[in-house]
């Protein structure tokens, strides 16, 4: 059962993955091992999209390159079956290869589909990770792609249809972000598990995990792939590294002359090495780094604004809180400043907002008297900016 004191995401993921809890998921399965489960209710999903949805924006849309793609395990389908020369999709082209049995896949459709971009927002305030959706609509007893993996995590949502996954070992252990999946590279082996997936279910497949699937003969299979793209700590030590090296001249000196030689000897190299390395470990800033992770992650979220236009702006009467989802930082600007860390990019208020920002932050809701300090005028303009930024909406 999720908490209903914990924060909206916190309780969204646990009734995602329920009944395993949070704590066994990140524990057993996070980065670990694959988890399917079976949903008790088909529709569960189905607020996410449908085929008749997709229809719809192929029909009423325009796509470009990058926004939609096409792929057939054999034989395999290329960009320019279904590109036209500037960029444009050739929706005749899509609608003729989805009938031969080729997959249509749209990726970033959050970008699009309201729901799907909640949902993203979601698994963001839950991984402090970059969230993207690629939808698969396979035709029926079709397969998009041969063996392979994913080098992000995924969770798969069953929209419709059936599709039967085999899902096999790691052999490239948990590769990084701009590793690739070679075919050929690594052997699949026999699978180590084989299930349908239908509609309702979810599966979590952790990043270097080889999978395939394939839809069954009842009809066309809809799904989400929600990919969860992470930090992981070499990006850490590396900024850390970057961060303590503004500090230490030792660090920012430049490697022997001559290191490619032939005739360098690396070995009288190595002692350096190791003291750089513990010479940074020493004045690396912990917390500067962390601090600047949070921030690179908040001001990278899109601002969720839905409402802000046609509710219009906000009176005295005016009452806010913060957004459920919205991810924020109160942080200091100067000494007369504050800043509010927020998706888009920070926001900046004088100091006198600090106390109401603490209120708004812990999910009051509050209005023009708890910007009192700032002056009538000013504490509506903090009302019609935390709106106008995505930051809140009305109580």
């Amino acid at each position: 059962m999720a908490d209903d004191d914990a924060p909206a995401g916190d309780r969204a993921f646990a009734e995602l993955i329920a009944p395993v809890a949070p704590e066994t998921f990140f524990t057993e399965h996070h980065e670990r091992a694959p988890l399917h489960l079976s949903g008790e209710r088909s529709d569960r999903f189905s607020h996410l999209l449908s085929i008749a949805e997709i229809d719809r924006l192929l029909a009423d849309e325009a796509f470009h390159d990058g926004e939609l793609s096409m792929a057939r395990a054999e034989p395999r389908v290329e960009p320019a079956d279904y590109l036209l020369g500037d960029g444009r999709v050739d929706k005749g082209a899509v609608a003729r290869l989805y009938g031969e049995g080729a997959t249509l896949i749209l990726p970033q459709l959050h970008r699009r589909v309201r729901p799907l971009a909640e949902f993203c927002r979601m698994l963001e305030a839950v991984f402090s990770a970059h969230v993207q959706t690629n939808i698969y609509l396979t035709p029926a007893t079709a397969q998009g792609f041969q063996t392979h993996y994913d080098n992000h995590d995924v969770f798969v949502l069953q929209l419709e249809g059936t599709k039967r996954w085999r899902l096999y070992d790691s052999p490239a252990g948990v590769p990084f972000r701009g590793e690739r999946f070679t075919p050929g590279q690594f052997a699949a082996g026999e699978p180590t598990a084989e299930f349908t997936l239908a509609p309702g279910d979810l599966l979590y497949i952790p990043r270097g995990l080889m999978h395939d699937a394939v839809s069954e003969a009842a009809g066309p299979s809809l799904h989400v792939t929600t990919g969860v793209l992470v930090k992981t700590w070499a990006d850490f030590l590396l900024e850390a590294i970057s961060e303590a090296s503004l500090r230490t001249p030792g660090l920012r000196r430049s490697l022997p002359p001559g290191f490619a030689r032939a005739d360098f000897d690396r070995a009288a190299m190595e002692p350096a090495f190791r003291a750089a390395l513990a010479e940074a470990g020493e004045a690396a800033d912990f917390d500067a780094v962390f601090d600047l992770f949070v921030d690179n992650f908040l001001r990278s979220r899109e601002p969720d604004i839905a409402g802000t236009i046609a509710d219009g702006p906000p009176g005295p009467g005016t009452r806010i809180r913060r957004r459920a989802l919205v991810q924020l930082r109160l942080a200091d600007e100067d000494e007369r400043h504050v800043a509010l860390v927020a998706p888009g990019g920070p926001i900046s208020f004088d100091r006198a907002a600090e106390s109401g920002l603490e209120r708004f932050l812990s999910g009051e809701p509050v209005g023009v008297a708890d910007f009192a300090a700032m002056g009538g005028d000013k504490a509506l303009d903090t009302l019609r900016r935390l709106l106008a930024y995505g930051a809140a909406e009305r109580a």
